[in-house]
């Protein structure tokens, strides 16, 4: 139905944005990946949209490339993985890094997408072997993959509402899977004090998580 929707960013939340268009605001669903890469609320955006339809909704998902939208449809087109799930392998982990699971049959690293077990994770990467070489892997170089390395960024340049950052941080884990998660047991208040946005918050949380696993 759409290519791309260009319009001024009006809603910015973790899971979902606004574009508005002649005094027309699009809901278009997001991963934490694109949420990162988006512009500011009063900008003007460019998203590539994939549009679901089912027999009682229409719902909208954005992505910064096309090849981040080819790779969403090639997630959904596998058996038993809808777009809720595909989002949340799009917010775990960045494009370079399925890939480098899906080429080296890493399955066990894909099961810390909530809700992803390991045999699931199995038919992924056997079903996604010959449609990721198909991806236009230039733009991915800029990419850091941290599958492995377990880095983690912060920064001091920001003086957060702490409990407004807890309470968006909260909406986030349960829109990638994690229900009843108690922040105050991945990340303290100082910590986040010191980060310069949610989405370092939600770096951190996630990673921390998945360590654990």
């Amino acid at each position: 139905m759409f290519e791309y929707i260009l319009g001024k960013l009006v809603i910015k939340k973790i899971d979902y944005v606004a574009l508005e268009i002649n005094g027309l605001a699009y809901k278009i669903h997001i991963s934490l990946k694109t949420f990162e890469k988006i512009a500011d609320i009063g900008n003007n955006e460019k998203l590539y949209i994939f549009t679901n339809v089912k027999e009682d909704d229409i719902s909208l998902y954005g992505f910064k490339t096309q090849n981040e939208r080819e790779l969403f449809k090639a997630l959904i087109s596998i058996s038993g993985v809808g777009p809720k799930l595909a989002i949340a392998i799009l917010s775990t982990f960045n494009m370079r890094e399925i890939i480098e699971i899906v080429m080296e049959d890493e399955s066990k690293i894909f099961t810390r997408v909530p809700g992803l077990g390991i045999k699931k994770a199995q038919k992924i990467i056997l079903d996604l072997k010959d449609k990721v070489k198909k991806i236009d892997v230039s733009e991915m170089f800029e990419e850091t993959s941290n599958v492995s390395s377990g880095k983690l960024i912060t920064s001091e340049s920001f003086d957060p509402k702490i409990s407004l950052m807890k309470e968006d941080l909260k909406l986030a884990l349960e829109s990638l899977g994690y229900t009843n998660t108690d922040i105050s047991k991945w990340i303290k208040d100082s910590e986040l004090a010191q980060l310069k946005d949610i989405s370092e918050a939600i770096k951190i949380v996630l990673q921390k998580i998945q360590n654990k696993k």
